[in-house]
């Protein structure tokens, strides 16, 4: 259908209002919504819905609570304020409950909702749906957003699902999201690696273009970026940060959110468009202070320390860059809190609970720093703990003890306006009638319409009252487009640090006639499981990069896997660490280079099932080197700073787990069979880095080392070959020992002892090499400077 109405100069009476009749295209869709184009607001609504047009003032709006007027929330022209003002006065206690719920993890998306999507948008009023789909295609992803708006739709008030996502454009191959599906993302390195181009314009570009991305992917908000300050080297998500300096972290942070949230037209800032997402930064106050540099996920890592009395250095990248966007909007519209209890000796830092309980941690973002968006809890906080590992999920850190009801009560109370991951409003509810009964209903009333507010001005703000449908062709034909990928793949190669050339090894490409001949050592990795997701991978040995990309670079010869001598959990074959026939030293030798490629050393466990501790529950420590460690020294503490009543949480005489010591044993291997070539045969090591690691072990066995963090393979290539200059930086230290990383205060940045190696560079924050030698330019200039501290 298409129709054309014609500004009229007579006045026309509709349910009492003087309107004009409005200007206006409306057509159908491919995709079966209807489109309304005119001058201010395009609209789109689903003809089965039951929403109506009206025209008021010779524009149309959307009546999508049935009444047949104009409602000041379906003003288009009011502020996103007012009208999520208007419309959180017309909702139920229901409605604002199921506000609150923010959807566990929605994995297997289809073209169609599901019948437990279906319950949890009626029943639940859920309107925050996580999208964790790790395999749907673009068009896929598309339809499903189409079909789940289309429903929302067709509920009371018509508020739209503000769908979200962790981050998806990570480069390396085993990414948290698997880009080798339709379509997919451009692909970029990941905050560590961002943070290493120390060039914050890039930062921006990719939130421009990542915003992009997830608006036609249906995304509206996105569960970033994390900004916590890394200044525990051994910190498991230290991977998903800007890195340890606070100057770097709070530019990047600042950058970032700038480039997600303001959608940029013809260079100029709009503020919020068409293209903006929601930024939810995190972990406030900053989780990357565990105690031994454990993980808050699990119960070993929920205690947060500050030794260096640093509190508020880890507030840094939040009130000096989120909470300072220079762009028109001004402030990230959410912040995720985060897990760990912060302890204090003398109660300074408030009471031993998750920072979503408490009123102290919270109360600084709301009453010191003014911060009036959403505050969403991270996931699971105020679920029951279970029994055992495998049977569910917590976070319940210092309110283990209360029921699910007081959690989500204790949560209001602090100020918090939303519960990650959380589909049942019933607990929510609960936790209202609560409310009523120790301050009143008009108090609780208020409480509930002020979370609202801010709840709902999200949604209004990226305009998806107005339009909350996907043309599905275009989102096929723009995300992930050659552009965005180059651009991405531009940000990888700058990302990338190289540590050591010695002889110059690495350097400008030069004409060759054939391939270099190649060894790539395979590496072993041990069988893993994750009790909490019930996941299980055998042990295999395997080449460490993906052979088709390596072979456009290089005639690559390598290892044997001889017949599999173990068995798995089930039975099957399943390689033990002996099944492997290293490349004969005959063979090596017509190798021209030796390419070592490895991870940095990865500790026994997960984040969810616990790390720094063994299968009994006994805390062990965390190590970042691939020989064994044993916590002897005088410099490893005999008693933690944190404990839980009648506990001492050290690890003092215990030995480290790690599972992928061999990586080191493949460097060895090379380097032997260099030294037994006969020739002139360099030994590269390609890292794999997620951390800071002890590069004792392996930088004397290199000629040259390379180092990316979330990169492709071929951004590595790129720069081993010398079709592109090394320009990327340490944002962090690499320490010198473990001792000395025993000796750092797990809140203090750049206070370790840094490596030193054969060429007499040190390891240190802001050091990396290009072609001529160590890196000195204006990055190194604004940011190897004392470290900024508050």
């Amino acid at each position: 259908m298409k129709k054309q109405a014609l500004t009229l100069a007579i006045g026309l009476t509709l349910m009492g209002t003087q309107v004009q009749a409005a200007d206006f295209t409306e057509r159908a869709t491919a995709d079966g919504y209807t489109l309304v184009e005119q001058k201010g607001a395009e609209l789109a609504y689903s003809p089965d819905s039951g929403v109506k047009l009206l025209q008021v003032d010779g524009k149309v709006f959307k009546d999508m609570n049935r009444n047949g007027k104009l409602d000041a929330y379906e003003d288009w022209r009011l502020t996103p304020q007012k009208r999520a003002e208007d419309l959180a006065k017309q909702l139920s206690t229901e409605d604002i409950a199921g506000l609150m719920l923010y959807s566990m993890h929605q994995r297997n998306l289809k073209p169609e909702l599901n019948d437990e999507q279906k319950k949890m948008l009626s029943a639940d009023h859920v309107r925050t749906v996580l999208n964790a789909d790790s395999t749907a295609s673009n068009e896929v992803t598309a339809k499903w957003n189409n079909a789940m708006q289309a429903y929302a739709e067709s509920l009371p008030f018509a508020i739209p699902a503000n769908t979200s996502s962790d981050p998806r454009s990570d480069a390396r191959g085993n990414g948290v999201y698997l880009k080798d599906v339709t379509g997919g993302v451009s692909r970029w390195p990941s905050n560590l690696g961002i943070a290493a181009t120390f060039n914050p314009a890039i930062a921006k570009e990719f939130g421009e273009i990542s915003s992009k991305e997830y608006r036609l992917l249906g995304i509206g908000t996105g569960l970033s970026p994390q900004i916590d300050l890394a200044t525990d080297p051994r910190w498991t998500r230290y991977y998903g940060t800007f890195g340890e300096d606070p100057a770097l972290a709070r530019d990047m942070a600042k950058a970032t959110m700038n480039g997600v949230q303001s959608t940029i037209e013809k260079g100029k800032d709009m503020g919020w468009g068409k293209y903006s997402v929601n930024a939810m930064m995190k972990h406030w106050p900053g989780d990357g202070v565990g105690e031994g540099g454990r993980e808050a996920h699990s119960k070993y890592g929920k205690y947060a320390v500050y030794p260096g009395g640093q509190f508020n250095t880890q507030l840094i990248p939040f009130v000096d860059g989120g909470l300072k966007l220079t762009g028109k909007t001004k402030m990230p519209s959410a912040v995720m809190s985060s897990y760990s209890i912060a302890w204090s000796d003398d109660g300074s830092l408030g009471e031993k609970v998750g920072s979503a309980f408490s009123r102290y941690k919270i109360g600084l973002l709301r009453d010191k720093y003014h911060y009036d968006g959403v505050i969403c809890t991270d996931w699971c906080v105020t679920h029951d703990v279970p029994k055992e590992v495998g049977k569910g999920i917590s976070t319940a850190w210092g309110v283990e003890k209360d029921t699910e009801v007081i959690r989500h009560y204790k949560a209001l109370m602090a100020g918090v306006d939303q519960f990650g991951g959380n589909n049942d409003i019933k607990p929510v509810l609960a936790a209202y009638e609560m409310g009523v009964k120790e301050h009143g209903k008009d108090y609780m009333d208020k409480r509930f319409q002020q979370s609202a507010v801010r709840l709902l001005r999200n949604i209004f703000q990226i305009g998806l009252f107005e339009n909350p449908y996907l043309d599905v062709a275009k989102t096929v034909q723009e995300v992930g487009n050659p552009h965005d990928k180059a651009e991405g793949y531009k940000a990888q190669l700058a990302s990338i640090v190289m540590l050591k050339n010695k002889g110059n090894v690495i350097h400008k490409a030069e004409a060759q006639s054939a391939k270099p001949v190649v060894y790539i050592p395979m590496i072993y990795r041990p069988e893993q499981e994750n009790k909490t997701f019930h996941t299980y991978s055998p042990a295999h040995w395997a080449l460490p990069v993906d052979l088709k990309t390596a072979s456009e670079y290089f005639t690559v010869i390598t290892d044997k896997v001889k017949e599999l001598t173990a068995k798995d959990r089930n039975g099957k074959p399943m390689a033990a660490v002996t099944d492997i026939e290293r490349l004969a030293l005959a063979e090596a030798a017509k190798a021209d280079m030796v390419l070592a490629v490895i991870d940095n050393p990865t500790n026994a466990g997960n984040q969810f099932d616990g790390l720094g501790c063994d299968e009994n529950g006994n805390f062990i420590p965390l190590s970042l080197q691939y020989k064994p460690y044993t916590a002897d020294s005088a410099a490893v503490r005999k008693q933690s700073i944190a404990h839980d009543e009648g506990e001492n949480r050290s690890y003092f005489g215990k030995t480290a787990r790690i599972i992928n010591a061999t990586d080191l044993d493949s460097v060895a291997y090379g380097r032997e069979c260099a030294a037994k070539s006969g020739k002139n045969m360099p030994v590269v090591t390609m890292v794999h880095a997620l951390k800071p690691m002890i590069f004792s072990e392996l930088e004397p066995l290199s000629d040259a080392i390379l180092v990316g963090y979330g990169v492709s393979d071929a951004a590595y290539f790129d720069i081993l070959t010398g079709k592109f200059e090394p320009q990327g930086l340490l944002p962090m230290q690499q320490p010198k020992n473990m001792e000395t990383v025993e000796r750092q205060f797990e809140d203090t940045p750049r206070d370790m002892e840094c490596y030193t190696d054969s060429e007499g560079h040190s390891y240190d924050f802001a050091y990396g090499l290009n072609w001529k030698g160590q890196i000195k330019d204006a990055r190194t200039a604004k940011y190897a400077v004392p470290v900024l501290k508050k």
